[in-house]
């Protein structure tokens, strides 16, 4: 019995059945690596034990995330289609701080979400919402990295960086906090500039997806209208 090979430029079924597969514990794993992650970042005073725990899981779950990309690359059966679909996952692994991203890829991968139309749209309402929260925090975080060793800096905590982040992404802007360094500054117009396309993309899906809802209600309450309606015997469209 011989074995099909996959097609040129195609991804092997095997890969594609490992992601399936491997989608609901990697979207845990990788749920865990960033709150673990966020812990260390946010708690410098975090007591030695804690600290040595919760580094040895990072660490470990780095390795498996390698692990992962690694054998479904092999398994792909096309090294560059792979590379070419898969791209932001593998640059994840070299750059910690685009890895949080990679949990909008485990959501489009998870099974759960492709059995009805309904799951489809929760989906991409989980994806967006989640991609506006990272991209806040990511940006939140590298503008906190730059700002907090500066004398004159009021952003000097991961906490008040993310509720920086968030006023400003809303438009909101308290004031009470504000960068101080040419990066962080220089980050948060990204963050601002980018803020403006994330709530466009977010409030163009949430209302897309609720006019969706709305019409299919009005359908279906169209028809229940026409089932109880009473019907004239006499109709010839009637059947006899």
């Amino acid at each position: 019995m011989t074995t099909r090979m996959p097609s040129h430029g195609r991804i092997s079924p095997r890969a594609l059945t490992w992601e399936d597969r491997t989608a609901w514990p990697m979207f845990l794993l990788s749920l865990a690596f960033f709150a673990a992650w966020v812990w260390l970042l946010a708690d410098p005073e975090l007591d030695r034990g804690y600290r040595g725990a919760l580094t040895a899981f990072v660490s470990v779950a780095w390795a498996l995330f390698i692990a992962d990309f690694v054998l479904r690359l092999v398994l792909s059966g096309a090294p560059r289609a792979f590379l070419r679909t898969r791209w932001f996952e593998g640059v994840s692994l070299l750059a910690v701080y685009l890895r949080p991203f990679v949990i909008i890829a485990y959501i489009w991968r998870l099974p759960w979400f492709r059995a009805t139309a309904a799951r489809e749209r929760a989906r991409l309402l989980l994806m967006v919402s989640m991609f506006t929260f990272l991209f806040v925090f990511t940006g939140s975080t590298l503008v906190w990295l730059a700002e907090r060793h500066d004398p004159h800096a009021t952003i000097v905590d991961l906490g008040d960086a993310i509720w920086w982040g968030f006023t400003t992404i809303s438009t909101v802007g308290y004031g009470d906090f504000a960068p101080v360094t040419f990066a962080g500054r220089t980050i948060a117009v990204g963050l601002m500039m980018g803020g403006l396309v994330v709530l466009g993309v977010t409030s163009a899906t949430v209302i897309s997806a609720l006019g969706d809802q709305i019409r299919r209600t009005a359908t279906l309450r169209a028809h229940e209208r026409d089932d109880d309606a009473p019907h004239d015997p006499n109709d010839p469209r009637m059947p006899g």
